[in-house]
């Protein structure tokens, strides 16, 4: 039975495994975690900021997930990266510990959660954590962005026309989780998909409890006259 297909991860007898395989892949992200910044990131944190700005609460993307996107990214001297609704940091480790050649920034609206992302990094040369709201931000400083659906749909749909009209040249975004704002770029002027997976299983273990869906986009502002 195909593993990416609804009847089998729905199965009831297969659904206990797969939760199972979730929480040994957890556990191996948590032990990762210890190895690059002392300490844990994985624990999800729910939101006190949905009503007001739409926001979603922290979680962190899997190791074995980052590995599928960013093996399909390119970085080089010169780019930059800002993780919107970074959380306590994961991907800017994981990007670090990997040898990424771009300055890495993380903005994160909740100052709990920012808190732990600036503690772990604070003396890693080539990182640096914000805490404050993405809208806010000069966007036309970063080569690329990524994001782990940090906000509802309302809110991402705003979020990308004040990019479209903040930025005077071409970025990448990568985007985690995408199957529900996403669609929205497919179609939309400027836009481009340079990649579409979904990832479920990897290095032996689940990592989700249903697959999950990444894009990677280019957008051009010349090309959305």
């Amino acid at each position: 039975m195909n593993i990416l297909s609804e009847k089998f991860y729905f199965n009831p007898f297969v659904r206990p495994f797969i939760r199972l395989s979730c929480n040994l892949a957890r556990a191996r992200d948590s032990r990762r975690d210890r190895k690059i910044c002392g300490r844990s990131l994985g624990r999800f944190v729910p939101t006190p900021y949905e009503d007001r700005y739409g926001a979603t609460g922290s979680q962190s993307v899997p190791y074995a997930g980052l590995e599928e996107i960013m093996n399909r990214v390119s970085f080089k001297e010169g780019d930059s990266l800002i993780d919107i609704g970074c959380g306590k940091g994961r991907v800017l480790a994981y990007l670090k510990s990997s040898g990424c050649k771009a300055s890495l920034t993380g903005i994160e609206l909740n100052p709990e959660v920012a808190s732990v992302a600036s503690s772990w990094s604070k003396d890693i040369p080539g990182i640096s954590i914000i805490c404050g709201n993405a809208f806010d931000i000069d966007f036309d400083q970063y080569t690329h962005f990524f994001m782990y659906r940090p906000m509802d749909l309302f809110t991402f749909l705003s979020f990308i026309k004040k990019l479209e009209g903040s930025l005077s040249h071409p970025v990448t975004l990568i985007y985690y989780a995408d199957i529900e704002s996403g669609s929205y770029l497919e179609e939309r002027e400027g836009w481009k998909i340079l990649a579409r997976d979904k990832v479920f299983f990897k290095n032996g273990c689940f990592i989700h409890l249903e697959p999950q869906r990444y894009s990677i986009y280019e957008f051009v502002p010349s090309a959305k006259q």
